[in-house]
């Protein structure tokens, strides 16, 4: 995995994404990286970027469309929550600028959420920037309880929560890479432990499929498939070709009880 650390940036979506430079609303450094807050576009129409160390990590549209989801991946884990309407409790690990919660909370109403993020900054960001107030405004996000966010490690919550989820979303990165301790066994195994009966596992991968950086990729699958009883690979930009590093979901579902 470490063969693809600092190529990212260079690789993916250079094609499709014209990362016009934009107007800078914010920045700070701090000690998981540097935040750079902006009004540019992405595929060309106006949005709002979030990025850190030059990495973007998240996006929103802006009026009418500030609770849809931007990327490609988002899009994926939207997808799956829409498809399984029985859902109703949900954990995320890695907040940013909350485009899921927003699709989540707004478009669900019998769905909650908790998110964990370790950065207390990202969740200012969120609020100020990324339209987390306007989420409370309309919907009544966290007064309800159907948003409730944790400042913490992820493993480190894990390990402390007693919480049962019908979907965990692993979505915690360091820039471009992603939590080494979540995506090892131990966070895996520590991750079924919180998983309903039936409950879904999505875990956001930047992998190629094939070629030179498709170790991840491999490796992944792998292990998730020796601890579920269904992997799914979800493909989030089909016409980006097999060989360059892009955004990959895996999708795993236990059917009865968890292994482990």
């Amino acid at each position: 995995m470490d063969s693809i650390k600092g190529t990212i940036k260079k690789i993916i979506d250079k094609e499709k994404d014209d990362r016009t430079p934009g107007k800078v609303l914010y920045r700070a450094k701090k000690k998981y990286g540097n935040y750079v807050i902006k009004n540019g576009t992405y595929r060309g129409v106006e949005a709002r970027l979030y990025e850190v160390d030059d990495v973007r990590e998240s996006a929103s549209y802006m009026g009418d469309r500030k609770y849809e989801p931007v990327f490609d991946y988002i899009k994926c884990f939207c997808r799956v929550l829409d498809e399984n309407p029985e859902t109703r409790n949900i954990l995320m690990i890695g907040g940013a600028g909350f485009q899921f919660p927003k699709y989540a909370i707004s478009r669900h109403p019998d769905v909650s959420m908790e998110v964990v993020e370790i950065e207390p900054l990202a969740v200012k960001i969120a609020r100020d920037y990324f339209y987390l107030d306007d989420l409370e405004e309309e919907f009544g996000a966290e007064s309800s309880g159907r948003l409730k966010i944790v400042i913490d490690d992820g493993m480190n919550f894990l390990g402390e929560t007693d919480g049962k989820y019908d979907i965990i979303i692993n979505d915690a990165y360091h820039s471009d890479k992603p939590d080494s301790a979540l995506s090892s066994p131990k966070g895996i195994m520590r991750i079924q432990r919180h998983m309903a009966v039936g409950g879904i596992y999505l875990f956001n991968l930047i992998t190629s499929i094939e070629g030179t950086y498709s170790m991840p990729l491999n490796m992944s699958f792998s292990l998730l498939n020796s601890l579920f009883a269904d992997v799914k690979c979800l493909r989030c930009t089909p016409d980006i070709p097999d060989e360059r590093l892009q955004n990959v979901v895996f999708c795993c579902k236990n059917e009865a009880d968890q292994k482990g």
